[in-house]
């Protein structure tokens, strides 16, 4: 049902160039083409495999032969090519402890893949939301400066009139026209931005895209439990992964000086035709071997683990301390952006009202040019703040999110 829905997402962006992509049908879109989460993938796959393999240290192991040799020194007119087959079964009783610390090692390290995938997914969904919220900001900030450029029309329309009746002087009537033509570069360099947005997530999206039309509402942030959040995130589990498997070296470090024992046997038929293979053999034996003295290897790599624990241990409480820190950074940084939205949209309703005021008086000769001027810039200028604040705080909660491991919904 997902590929069904993600191949009409697709069609329908298309052919319709009117067609407006929702951050839902991003996400499905990119969980089926984003290279990131596809590699991520993969390298589970693998790691799961890996893990698998590594109980065949206690499987026992078999192998086939079949052989032809000729003795060119034989006198004999017969029996100098010999023919044989065999078959050989080894089965491991005792190999050390590596082969129990490796299926435990396989197994951290694909909890760590795991980990590592969801942390994957979390930075790719905070790249696409980024993406997303900046096309539809553009999206956005055009229309805005549409809608200012035809403002500052109306006023060198009506600075333009009172000139001519007198009322106004040569200098407010070409910083009027100034102000008009700024607003045309500002519009033009927006629409250029706007499609190089729109280039970014095409690319993240490895499909087509004609527009975002969702508007966002960011949510407040909620009470955070940061001990809970960061002994869940995929960075605290990938940290403590690298931890448990350094461990499970160390341990593993101890099968060099343990014995190894194993079954051995064989049976084995050879004869001077494949068909008249008259001598046959049957073998059966028990091994055990003890490493007296590997050239003191083992010795060095025993301490060599004890080093790399101690290492290790230093690495994740550091890891675990800048986490923390990043939570609550992040988390502060969310609270600052949806206030400091807050903060905006008054400013922009008081600027708005102040704007509608200044100007009726200036229109009735009750205020200056000056006063209107400083007014209406303030007024323009709060509407390009109020989305400037928008995306900053919806950015804001989505970096939050990832923090953890989570994502906009």
């Amino acid at each position: 049902m997902k590929k069904l829905f993600v191949f009409l997402v697709t069609i329908a962006t298309l052919v319709s160039a009117v067609h407006a992509l929702s951050w839902k049908e991003a996400r499905i879109i990119a969980d089926q083409n984003n290279n990131e989460l596809i590699s991520a993938q993969k390298s589970l796959d693998s790691t799961e495999w890996s893990y698998k393999k590594s109980f065949s240290a206690f499987l026992p192991q078999l192998s086939a032969s079949a052989g032809i040799s000729n003795n060119l020194l034989s006198t004999s007119t017969n029996g100098a090519t010999t023919y044989s087959y065999g078959l050989s079964a080894t089965q491991y009783l005792f190999k050390g402890t590596a082969g129990i610390y490796a299926i435990q090692t396989a197994y951290a390290n694909l909890e760590q893949e795991k980990a590592s995938l969801k942390a994957t997914q979390a930075s790719v969904y905070y790249d696409l939301f980024s993406a997303y919220i900046n096309l539809y900001v553009a999206q956005e900030n055009v229309k805005l400066l549409e809608q200012i450029l035809a403002q500052r029309k109306e006023n060198t329309r009506l600075i333009q009139l009172r000139y001519d009746s007198g009322r106004e002087d040569r200098g407010n009537l070409m910083t009027t026209k100034a102000d008009q033509a700024s607003a045309e570069h500002d519009l033009a360099s927006a629409k250029r931005d706007l499609s190089l947005a729109k280039l970014k997530l095409e690319q993240m999206l490895d499909s087509n895209v004609a527009q975002v039309d969702e508007a966002f509402m960011v949510a407040e942030p909620p009470a955070a439990d940061f001990e809970q959040l960061l002994t869940a995130s995929p960075s605290y589990l990938t940290a403590q992964k690298t931890l448990e498997i350094k461990e499970l070296s160390q341990k593993a470090a101890l099968s060099g000086f343990l014995p190894s024992a194993s079954l051995l046997a064989s049976y084995r038929r050879s004869g001077d035709d494949w068909g008249n293979t008259t001598t046959s053999g049957k073998s059966w034996g028990f091994s055990v071997s003890y490493p007296l003295f590997p050239g003191g290897s083992n010795i060095a790599e025993k301490i060599i683990a004890d080093l790399e624990l101690d290492a290790a241990r230093q690495d994740f409480a550091k890891s675990v301390k800048d986490l923390h820190y990043t939570l609550k950074q992040n988390y502060n940084s969310y609270v600052d952006g949806v206030e400091s939205l807050s903060v905006a949209k008054t400013s922009l309703a008081a600027n708005s009202e102040r704007a509608k005021i200044t100007e009726a008086k200036y229109l009735n000769g009750l205020t200056t040019y000056d006063e209107w001027y400083r007014q209406n810039n303030s007024y323009i200028q709060a509407q390009k703040s109020l989305l400037t604040y928008e995306r900053s705080a919806l950015l804001a909660e989505a970096l939050w999110h990832k923090t953890y491991g989570g994502y906009i919904k």
